[in-house]
């Protein structure tokens, strides 16, 4: 990446490898919000056409979408796209922005990073498309350039590599998922009180650079602390690494994995007989019915950190902002309201419209760079995200999602339950 090789300074990355918590109960203003001002981050000067970057949006704003259409992550891929048709469908029957209505474009890119690339140089020059989104850190790696140099925003890809939250080096690019160093962080403060003795730790790696983060995240976390890796195995068998894992007899397993591992190494320990004291999951294995429900007994008991309503659950049965969700989306095109990663296209859809409105409301009105000046400026809370979470940027810190909150599988209950109140480590971060 050209980018990547102009950093000179590790510490810099690490500063800028935050994303963010709180509560909140709307967006900020699109000028700034704390740390300065947007403007001064993200500006059309060295735009390869500064005019269509500051040019208005008429008639339809268009998201493209480069994502793994086909193949196995086609399932959650095609859920999370649904829940944004479904939310942008609401808002265009409400008159859109201002007027402007929304419309998803999507290219398959068969979770190929070459593709993607290729894919978002037809969204951005035949497509015209305003703003990007991917799914994958190895597609956001061959896209980030590029979608910079055009000043197309990428909002809230569907990845966690700390490099692409350094602000000064991709200004029109933000993350939606947590950094892996933060979630794996909350991870291991809370294996220290539950093995104050000491604890050790095997892990399963996939081998893209979305697992790889995941396992540098944990390796990080773990420095300094009586928990000790013995252990690592690549998943790209799940049951050869579930059979060489379960040799070492470990205290915990983790699975520093995509979302298409989730199921495949629970379904695997199962099935070579091991059941670690303690299993932990990422945060991307978030539904319930598809991931941990077919894996039977194996998947009791698995932990997992989330940030967003599970419509299933009994713990937001009277929610209204969960009630109002599932009537719309269902309303609108959504096949599977109630999977998770259909709730989190609603909620990442949402995410976009409270930066697409602030943006119009800007003395400079709709423009694909009043629309990342208003995502560098962000401070909201989705309905969709769990009661003490909401998604914060500055215009100088690339944070987003600081708060989870704890929840182990019941296999017979066939459901999360709630194993804590929710941790905000959001005082960690100078905002």
């Amino acid at each position: 990446m050209k980018r990547l090789a102009q950093m000179v300074s590790a510490v810099a990355v690490s500063t800028l490898v935050l994303t963010a918590c709180g509560s909140n109960s709307g967006g900020s203003d699109g000028g700034g919000s704390g740390g300065g001002d947007a403007s001064e981050v993200v500006s059309a000067d060295d735009c390869a056409d500064p005019d269509a970057a500051t040019e208005e949006i008429t008639k339809t704003l268009k998201v493209g979408w480069t994502a793994a259409t086909s193949g196995p992550l086609a399932d959650a891929v095609g859920n999370v796209i649904e829940g944004m048709e479904a939310r942008f469908a609401v808002e265009n029957e409400a008159g859109g922005i201002d007027g402007v209505q929304l419309e998803v474009v999507v290219k398959d890119d068969a979770f190929n990073p070459e593709r993607a690339k290729a894919n978002v140089g037809e969204l951005i020059q035949k497509d015209k498309v305003h703003v990007i989104d991917t799914f994958g850190s190895g597609q956001l790696d061959a896209i980030a350039d590029d979608q910079n140099d055009a000043c197309v925003p990428l909002l809230f890809a569907q990845a966690s590599v700390p490099a692409y939250r350094d602000i000064e080096n991709f200004p029109w690019t933000t993350e939606y998922l947590p950094s892996a160093d933060v979630e794996m962080g909350v991870v291991v403060e809370s294996l220290k009180k539950k093995y104050p003795d000491g604890a050790t730790v095997a892990m399963a790696v996939n081998q893209t650079e979305s697992g790889q983060g995941v396992a540098d995240g944990f390796t990080k976390a773990v420095e300094g602390t009586n928990l000790k890796i013995v252990a690592e195995e690549p998943l790209t068998d799940p049951k050869t690494a579930a059979s060489t894992l379960k040799a070492s007899n470990a205290d915990i397993l983790v699975d520093a994995g995509v979302t298409t591992d989730c199921l495949a190494l629970s379904q695997a320990i199962g099935r070579v007989g091991w059941k670690p004291d303690t299993v932990i999951q990422p945060s991307n294995c978030a539904d319930g019915a598809t991931l941990y429900e077919p894996a039977g007994d194996a998947a009791d008991g698995q932990q997992i950190l989330r940030w967003l309503k599970d419509p299933n659950n009994v713990e937001f049965k009277d929610d209204a902002a969960v009630k109002e969700y599932i009537e719309q989306a269902g309303a609108n095109g959504a096949d599977s309201p109630l999977n998770s990663y259909t709730v989190n296209g609603w909620a990442i859809a949402d995410l976009m419209v409270d930066n697409f409105k602030r943006a119009a409301a800007s003395d400079d009105g709709l423009s694909r760079l009043s629309i990342m000046q208003a995502a560098r400026t962000q401070d909201y809370q989705p309905p969709m995200f769990i009661d003490g979470v909401k998604f914060t940027m500055t215009p100088t810190q690339a944070l987003g999602i600081l708060a989870f909150k704890p929840y182990t599988w019941d296999a017979a209950g066939k459901t999360f339950v709630a194993a804590g109140d929710v941790i905000d480590i959001s005082d960690d971060y100078d905002k």
